[in-house]
């Protein structure tokens, strides 16, 4: 099992009630607000500290570039913890998101949806090399190999192409901003859900990004059929509820419900309940 950790908030004492405060509630939990099985290695778990944590830093890092509520990002990251993370710190950036969703296919995303995002000022992904050309400034997400779909649907892992030039290494930068965010708290009093009511999908040929047969939403917290999927809103939406009210989502390495034995115990260990 990882238990992933950064420089954790000096405060945490209790649990903050309030939709105001919803980042501050968040940052209070000790309690799993992530846990990522979809990686294909161990457990990995963030606290809701360290998930606060991290989306700190990204907002930070997000302001210190020149960003704010005036920019649309787009974000094109695979259904893992740190595509999580990066939603979460965006959200307490204020930020205008749009996500590309989808399958994540062997060879990079189709031109016309290149097209459809023209509109972004900055572009946060996995695969850089698809987005050299694209005039938005440009962050990169990459743990070292791109996982893909093949023609034949499996999942596949290649090499990760270089980077463009001009990209910034996400990885790299959000680690030296500051572990507390001071930037003015979005949300009001719908707190973290009412941001997602603004967020969109890209405009994709072949339409639907993640659909209803990955989500299994659970008593205790949601459960996402991770495998060969992009982040996309339908996930982004259900991942804040869950948040908001203090519970996990947890990604498993399936397509769709129903799960694999192996993937139910798991999901039964993490005491999220039964189906809801």
């Amino acid at each position: 099992m990882v238990t992933l950790g950064t420089n954790l908030p000096g405060s945490g004492a209790g649990r903050v009630t309030g939709r105001a405060d919803w980042f501050a509630a968040l940052a209070a939990s000790p309690r799993p607000a992530v846990v990522d099985y979809a990686g294909g290695g161990d457990r990995v778990e963030l606290s809701g500290r360290v998930l606060a944590n991290w989306g700190a830093k990204t907002a930070n890092l997000v302001e210190a570039e020149g960003h704010g509520p005036d920019t649309t990002v787009l974000v094109d990251l695979p259904l893992d913890w740190t595509s999580l993370a990066v939603l979460l710190g965006l959200a307490r950036a204020g930020v205008g998101l749009v996500f590309a969703g989808g399958p994540v296919e062997v060879g990079g995303a189709a031109p016309a949806v290149h097209d459809a995002g023209r509109d972004a000022d900055l572009i946060l992904t996995a695969a850089p090399a698809d987005w050299a050309e694209h005039p938005a400034e440009l962050w990169t997400v990459d743990a070292g190999t791109e996982a893909g779909v093949d023609a034949a649907g499996q999942t596949v892992a290649q090499p990760a192409a270089a980077p463009p030039a001009h990209a910034v290494d996400f990885l790299t930068e959000v680690r030296m901003q500051a572990d507390q965010c001071h930037l003015p708290l979005p949300g009001g009093p719908e707190g973290l859900p009412g941001l997602a009511e603004a967020w969109e999908d890209l405009a994709a040929p072949g339409g639907a990004g993640v659909t209803e047969d990955r989500l299994s939403r659970r008593e205790r917290g949601l459960v996402v059929a991770a495998a060969g999927a992009r982040l996309d809103r339908t996930v982004a939406t259900a991942a804040v509820r869950m948040w908001d009210r203090g519970l996990p989502v947890v990604l498993v390495p399936e397509r769709a419900a129903p799960f694999s034995a192996a993937t139910t115990r798991r999901v039964e260990a993490e005491g999220v309940g039964a189906p809801a």
